[in-house]
Formats: structure tokens, C-alpha cells, sequence
């Protein structure tokens, strides 16, 4: 028999069945990862998901675009936008991530508050995820800051060589920005 579900659904305990396809173990139960059929194999004590249509949520690999929410000495709070493997769209299933200073770049960062403030919409790269977690990584050229703020005036900054310049209140700022930043000075 297969039961209608959804997504963060409980499904079984982790103890009488190990998670299958589109389903994820949180501390002792199984949970949906996609709309669907539940499907329990009581041979293999496997409990999966057969999706109604075919979702794919972001996995470590991808690349995300979102926006900083905290910035602290060693770590900033990212608020999760959008998720792509390669052209093929992926679906946000978690909205927070968590950028390390030690994951922005290869060379050394003493302060996480350096490269990025509250506002600036990055690209990431997913690092690894854990149940209690995302973790992000900008440390290639096309990752980083793709569009920032003003620290002043709030308006929008424009990159000119590695600096960028606020054109309302002339403010010059510094980030880890990405290669494919997206205001340029002319």
C-alpha cells in the first residue's frame, strides 16, 4: 500500500526502516523530502519517497545565490534565494546557510567583516550539509559578492578594478567579490 505525502512529513521511525530515495533521517524518524508515495520495503527495511513529479533539491556542488543577514568576526548568516547544478534549477529546501571565514577565500581573512555586510547578495558554492546546517564556501573567482550596498546611504555600489564606489555618496568599500559582480562603473 502507498501513502499520499509531503514534504518534512514523518515517515518511520529511524529504528525500524533507513531512509530511501526523496526521504531524510533528523534524529530518530524519517521524513519526506518531496511530494509523493511513501513506499516501505520490509525486506531491505527501506522507506523512500516516488515523487509526482521530478524535484530536485540542492545538494553539496551546487551554487546558490543569496543574501547576507549577519556578519560576525568568524561567521556570516546567509538568507537562501536559489540553488543551480550547472543550467538545471534546484529546489531551496532549507532557508539558511552559514559562511565560515575560513571558506570565503584562499588567502588569509582576520575578519569575516572585511568581505562581506549586511545586504550583499552573494553567489556560493554549497560546501557540505548536515542536519543541523548548511554550510557555504566563495572561495573560486565566480563566487562572492555579486551585488552590494552603500555601508552609508544604502544605495547600490559599483565596482571599478577591485574597489567599489557608491556613486550617491562617493563612499569607496571593499568585499570578496566575485568575477561576475554586477554593476560596473563606465
Amino acid at each position: 500500500m502507498k501513502r499520499r505525502v509531503i514534504p518534512g512529513e514523518n515517515l518511520a521511525e529511524a529504528e525500524e526502516f533507513s531512509e530511501g530515495e526523496n526521504a531524510f533521517q533528523e534524529g530518530e524518524k524519517i521524513y519526506s523530502q518531496a511530494v509523493g508515495y511513501a513506499e516501505y520495503d520490509h525486506n531491505a527495511h527501506e522507506v523512500r519517497v516516488i515523487p509526482d513529479k521530478e524535484i530536485k533539491v540542492f545538494s553539496k556542488g551546487c551554487k546558490v545565490l543569496g543574501q547576507v543577514m549577519a556578519v560576525r568576526k568568524s561567521r556570516a548568516l546567509v538568507n537562501l534565494f536559489s540553488a543551480s547544478e550547472g543550467p538545471e534549477k534546484r529546489i531551496v529546501n532549507q532557508s539558511h546557510a552559514t559562511l565560515f571565514v575560513s571558506k570565503v577565500d584562499e588567502r588569509y581573512i582576520t575578519s569575516l567583516s572585511d568581505e562581506f555586510k549586511i545586504g550583499d547578495i552573494i553567489a556560493a558554492e554549497v560546501e557540505d550539509i548536515k542536519p543541523y546546517g548548511i554550510y557555504l564556501s566563495t572561495n573560486k573567482p565566480s563566487l562572492g559578492v555579486i551585488k552590494a550596498f552603500c555601508s552609508r546611504c544604502r544605495a547600490p555600489l559599483y565596482r571599478k578594478a577591485d574597489k567599489l564606489f557608491c556613486k550617491r555618496c562617493g563612499s569607496i568599500e571593499k568585499r570578496k567579490l566575485s568575477e561576475d559582480y554586477i554593476l560596473k562603473m563606465e
